[in-house]
């Protein structure tokens, strides 16, 4: 049976990444979801929305792109526009350089090609 601190970490999982993790894993499932999901991004102060934009500046200017992707998707579904995602690749291309915003570019429109989002 999950603990408390678990199944609150879970549901902001679902919501941030778009699907229910598996109850049953390793320590690190354990520890993601009761330390990053439930004590971080479930934290007062700012909205799935403002931690969404600040995790995807993150993962691009670490050049994580399947991270990105994933985040990506699930920012489209609500979160945030194809105009404020292309938006954030042109300003971190000016901060972090134009091949991290290119590679931020690119991974947004085969993103947007999968999902079928105009």
């Amino acid at each position: 049976m999950p603990s408390e601190k678990f199944e609150k970490g879970a549901k902001v999982f679902e919501e941030v990444i778009g699907f229910r993790p598996p109850e049953e894993g390793p320590a690190f499932l354990k520890l993601t979801i009761e330390n990053l999901f439930a004590d971080v991004w479930a934290r007062e102060g700012l909205s799935i929305r403002d931690r969404r934009l600040i995790t995807l500046t993150i993962l691009l200017t670490q050049m994580k792109e399947e991270s990105l992707a994933l985040h990506l998707r699930q920012a489209l579904k609500g979160d945030l526009t194809k105009k404020e995602l292309s938006e954030l690749m042109i300003h971190v291309a000016h901060y972090a350089g134009w091949p991290v915003g290119q590679l931020g570019f690119d991974t947004l429109m085969k993103t947007l090609a999968e999902t079928k989002k105009p």
